[in-house]
């Protein structure tokens, strides 16, 4: 008998992933994944409605994912839509066209749901008893969970994202001083109405699970800058970065060019994490949302 599959789709608010996967004693094995960058956040106008172009892009993306459905015939199949689609006026458009496509439900999750979600996902796959704060930055939103093992402490799910920050903050192309200043305060003053949640913790681990802090991770490696993540590493990138002058020119050893539209900005919001709640060095988590949406899979959910 075939071994049975387990897809996930995450409709994110930069990227739409799908993973399919089996189970194994201690974890899980890849089956197969996709991604592609439809930046559903960047489709948002002034008055949050996604422009047709944008939702037609994702539409796109979907159609495969669902020839891909038919080929892999998962056993289960669970899918998500995040922050993007939470903010989006005219989001049921999108969603019910979504679902015809897909021919399965879609479950738009909460800010806190995605970031129970994402702490899963690094319980999943870090197995430490240490007690962690985990930080995704997305594209529309950020998720801060403070918790050890399957107990969470404090969850939130912050209006601050790379693809968002890059349309306020850097929409002139520009990499200097002016924007990232602008940018980290900003960003800094979201993060002020959660702080004393944080602070009032002590946390052993400081754990990154995102496209951002992944990028600083290889940048880092590629150019052997620091041992550890931290916040001079940080500053260190930012001042390559406002050296290029602009997003368009923006040539970073380490730095992938997929990343480049939305590294700034997620590196300007990685900065007022760090500076607003002290954090001294950051890891690399393995696991975040995809993970934690297996592992609720693996224990018999498939829905919110």
């Amino acid at each position: 008998m075939a071994t049975a599959r387990y897809t996930i789709i995450d409709l994110g608010s930069n990227s739409f992933h799908m993973l399919t996967v089996t189970k194994q004693a201690n974890g899980f094995n890849v089956v197969s994944k996709h991604k592609q960058k439809v930046r559903l956040a960047a489709g948002l106008d002034g008055q949050k409605q996604l422009n047709l172009a944008t939702m037609e892009k994702g539409w796109d993306c979907l159609k495969d994912f669902r020839a891909l459905l038919d080929e892999i015939q998962p056993a289960c199949i669970l899918i998500t839509a995040t922050a993007a689609l939470r903010i989006a006026t005219n989001k049921q458009l999108f969603l019910s066209t979504a679902q015809d496509i897909l021919n399965h439900p879609i479950n738009l999750i909460s800010g806190v749901q995605e970031a129970e979600t994402i702490f899963k996902g690094v319980s999943f796959t870090e197995k430490t008893d240490k007690e962690l704060l985990v930080i995704d930055i997305g594209g529309a939103s950020t998720e801060l969970v403070l918790g050890k093992g399957n107990h969470i402490h404090v969850a939130n799910s912050l209006d601050i994202g790379c693809v968002t920050w890059l349309n306020h903050y850097f929409a002139d192309d520009l990499l200097n001083e002016y924007n990232f200043n602008n940018a980290i305060n900003a960003a800094k003053q979201v993060i002020s109405t959660v702080k004393a949640q944080y602070t009032q913790h002590q946390w052993q681990l400081t754990l990154g699970a995102s496209g951002t802090i992944q990028a600083v991770n290889e940048v880092n490696q590629a150019q052997h800058l620091s041992q550890a993540l931290s916040l001079q590493l940080l500053h260190n990138i930012k001042q390559q970065c406002i050296q290029c002058q602009a997003i368009q020119k923006l040539n970073i050893i380490g730095l992938e060019e997929s990343r480049m539209p939305v590294f700034a900005s997620g590196l300007a919001i990685l900065i007022a994490l760090f500076e607003s709640l002290n954090i001294e060095s950051m890891q690399l988590s393995n696991g975040a949302l995809r993970e934690g949406l297996i592992s609720m899979m693996f224990n018999g959910q498939t829905h919110f």
